[in-house]
């Protein structure tokens, strides 16, 4: 009864044009780098995920790399519906949780910062800006918005 009245509520809000909070992919110790191909959770950090209009999911090792991603895929015209990355107010930098993502509109990001990351300088995200700037007192590195992340300032490599 529970799933009928929760797949009932689901169809109703979509016919009212109301779009359902989205669940982040879930990272596992059987996923590789879409850019790399190291074994993401295997490594310390942040990691991040694009989501595709058409379903399909790229995972990355680190969050620097799911950035540079969407923006390769972006310039490519492909229809990234959702990019996540882990929220590192919310994970343990060594080990983050497999779910504990944040839509990266959404986000506060440190760049740049002391933490070690895989895959270059450290990009870290944060669903509070408070908590951003925390990180940033102690670990250093420069504060941005989903917007100031360019592949200048990330220093994405170009695959193409």
């Amino acid at each position: 009864m529970k799933k009928a009245l929760t797949l009932f509520a689901a169809v109703l809000a979509l016919a009212a044009g109301i779009e359902l909070l989205a669940a982040a992919p879930v990272l596992t110790s059987e996923d590789q780098c879409a850019s790399c191909g190291m074994w993401i959770t295997k490594y310390p950090g942040p990691k991040g995920a694009l989501e595709f209009e058409d379903g399909q999911v790229l995972k990355y090792c680190s969050a620097r790399g799911a950035a540079c991603g969407m923006l390769e895929a972006l310039k490519a015209g492909k229809r990234v519906k959702t990019v996540w990355m882990h929220d590192v107010a919310d994970n343990d930098w060594k080990r983050p949780k497999a779910d504990t993502m944040v839509d990266v509109k959404d986000a506060w990001f440190v760049y740049g910062s002391l933490m070690k990351a895989v895959m270059g300088p450290s990009l870290a995200a944060f669903r509070q800006e408070r908590d951003a700037r925390a990180f940033q007192k102690t670990y250093g590195g420069t504060i941005h918005r989903l917007e100031d992340l360019t592949a200048e300032v990330l220093g994405c490599k170009a695959k193409y």
